[in-house]
Order: C-alpha cells, then structure tokens, then sequence
C-alpha cells in the first residue's frame, strides 16, 4: 500500500507522482506490482509493466509502511508555472488496507514568505473544511471504495489494532469448524495465536500459534482472512510440510485458496470471481513469468507463488469437478498427515481420485512460465 501526491496540468493527462523533498518517499514499486496494475489500471501512468517507476506520463514517487507519527513533506510544484491540479492519493492491493493515512495541514505558496495560496488548508471546521480540496472516489477502472476521505475529528481515527485483534481472533473457533469441513479434521490439540507489538511485516504459521503483525487487524474483513491463511497453514504447511523448499506453493498457494473459499463462504465474493481477477493480469506480465512449481530460493515466497498457486487450484476444480475436488483436499490432508510432501504426490492423488490424467494441466499452471490456457 501507498500514500504519494499526484499532480498534472489542467486538462491534460500528463499525470506524474512528485518526491518528498524532505525524503520520505522512494521509486520501490512494492510488492502489489504487476499484478494491482490490472486492479488499479490509472497507476500504468507512473509504473511500467516491468514495475519500472515510470510509466506513460509520469514517475512513481511514493511512501509504504508506517509513518511512526506525523511527517512534515514538502512537495516542489514549480514547474507546473502555477497552473496545477494536485491529488493526494492512497492505493492499496485487494489484500490488507490497514488504517489508510491523515492528512493535515496544507499550506500552498509560490515563495518562501508569500501568503499561502489556493489549496492551503487546515482542514478545520471554519464554514469551508476542505478549502477546494474534495474526495472524488478512485480513477477509472479501479474498484469502488469500501471508504474514502473524510474531514474531522481524530476520534473517527480507526480503533487501536487490540480492538481488531479481539474480534478477528473471536472467529478463530467458527474459522476452524469451516476449515475443517472443508479440509478435514484439524490436525492439532489446541489453537490460537500471537501478536506482538513488535511489526515484522508478515504473519508467520507457527504450529498451534502463528504469529501476527498488529498492523494487519485495520479491518474486521482482512483481520478475519488473514487469520484464514495461517489457520489454513496448520493443515497446508504445517501437518503437511513441505520435503523441499521448491514445493512451497503447496504451502502457500492452499492457504490463499482458503481465503478465497473463506470469501466465497461469507458472500464477500466467489472463489471463481477470484481467480478471474487473477486469469485477467495480461499475459506479456511478468507475473506469468515464475514457475511456482520450482520458483527458485529468490522468489520462494514471490506473489505469484500465492496467487497463481490458488488459482492453479481453482482451475483444478474446474477441470475435475466439485465433487471430485472436495474429495481431494481433506484425502490430501489425511493419506499425508505429519509427513513430508511434494508436488508429484499432489499430482499423483489428483489423478487417482479424479480418474483424469492431469500432466499437461500441472505442466501448464505450475512449471511454465507463461500465461496458462484458460480452463
């Protein structure tokens, strides 16, 4: 996720992100590159399809994380003559939002010592909030907003992560009853977890305890399906682990389906309309370039690992048939509970329960680095 200022000029589409002169914004196009350039087609004007950070009118300027407090930025709109249109801007994946970002205190001027200018704000309730600033909703082709902007009081801050914690972790037993229908029964005597105060930047599936940011409870939804992924991970990754590194989307691509089935089950948005945002990343990405069935120890825990491991999924659904497919995944927890697994025996017990042979459909989703035909 990012927070960067956008300017261009007025009726133009010369669209640019301006640097923090006072450095707190870089070029890192993150790790949402390529895949939200299909989710969020207007950031193609500043990111390239090779998640360069310059894209067809513009460069990428901007800031991930957390801010640790208030930052004073200084942005130079000098050469726009006086003539610019500015928009601040927050994208985020279709994953964790987190608590967004506080804007206050805009001051607008052509020299050091003029009075402020248009656009100056204070964002205080003075008969004029917002001083000509005003929310406009995302850009074409974009989702719609669940949010958007508001002017007020910190009291409509979001809560403390404790309070998003609490209630994400208060679904961990109805989690775990849908998880085991679906996947068998759960392999473990006790359940729970941890988060810390400390932000390591990603949860981790520690048997019985995985280990959570704080930062990643902003909302009941993506608290909810992140708690999804890790408790998908006591079957895919923990009772079942992995004999070696290379089989990893065994891990990850099971447990980001489980999310996915977890939404399907919620009415938040179906497993196949999830894979369609997936099928739909163009096929001269560069996503389409790992073979996640061996991505490699520098791209083990690469996005395309997760996201075309969970569809690969999907589309072996499709190609099976539900009935089928749902008696593969809890035979696939029992016959290799507590064990050590691989690639060719999920294969293998693909084809047994189904009665299809599968090796082209495995070659084309997990050991080729292009885009698969459809299903």
């Amino acid at each position: 996720d990012f927070a960067f200022v956008e300017a261009h000029s007025p009726g133009a589409d010369d669209w640019t992100t301006l640097p923090d002169e006072l450095g707190h914004t870089s070029q890192s196009t993150g790790d949402s590159c390529p895949g939200w350039l299909s989710l969020h087609p207007f950031l193609r004007h500043y990111q390239g399809p090779d998640c360069s950070p310059t894209g067809t009118t513009g460069e990428w300027h901007a800031a991930s994380g957390s801010s640790e407090g208030w930052e004073q930025w200084s942005v130079d709109l000098s050469a726009y003559a006086g003539d610019v249109e500015v928009s601040i801007g927050y994208a985020s994946d279709e994953s964790v939002q987190d608590a967004g970002v506080f804007v206050d205190d805009i001051e607008v001027s052509s020299d050091p010592g003029t009075p402020p200018g248009p656009g100056t704000t204070s964002f205080e309730r003075d008969g004029n909030v917002l001083d000509g600033w005003r929310p406009t909703g995302p850009p074409p082709g974009s989702p719609p907003l669940e949010n958007n902007w508001i002017a007020g009081p910190i009291a409509l801050a979001p809560p403390p992560p404790g309070v998003g914690v609490a209630a994400s972790f208060a679904r961990q037993p109805e989690i775990l009853q849908f998880l085991s229908g679906t996947f068998g029964p759960y392999p473990f005597s006790a359940s729970g977890g941890i988060v810390d105060d400390y932000d390591v930047g990603f949860a981790l599936e520690n048997q019985t305890r995985p280990i959570y940011p704080p930062g990643s409870f902003g909302d009941q939804e993506s608290g909810d399906s992140l708690v999804v992924h890790e408790l998908a991970h006591q079957w895919y990754g923990d009772s079942l682990a992995v004999a070696t590194w290379q089989h990893i989307w065994l891990n990850e691509g099971f447990a980001t389906y489980a999310q996915w089935l977890r939404s399907e089950h919620e009415g938040l948005g179906s497993a196949q309309s999830l894979f369609e945002d997936v099928y739909r990343i163009p096929a001269n990405s560069s996503f389409w370039d790992l073979t996640i069935g061996d991505p490699g120890r520098n791209n083990l825990f690469d996005g395309a690992v997760y996201d075309r491991g969970a569809a690969t999924l999907q589309a072996l659904r499709l190609r099976i048939g539900d009935e089928d497919f749902f008696r593969l995944l809890p035979a696939w927890s029992a016959l290799r509970a507590d064990g050590n697994v691989t690639t060719a025996q999920f294969m293998a017990l693909a084809e047994h329960v189904s009665g299809q042979q599968l090796d082209q459909f495995f070659d084309d989703w997990l050991f080729t680095p292009a885009k698969p035909p459809a299903p």
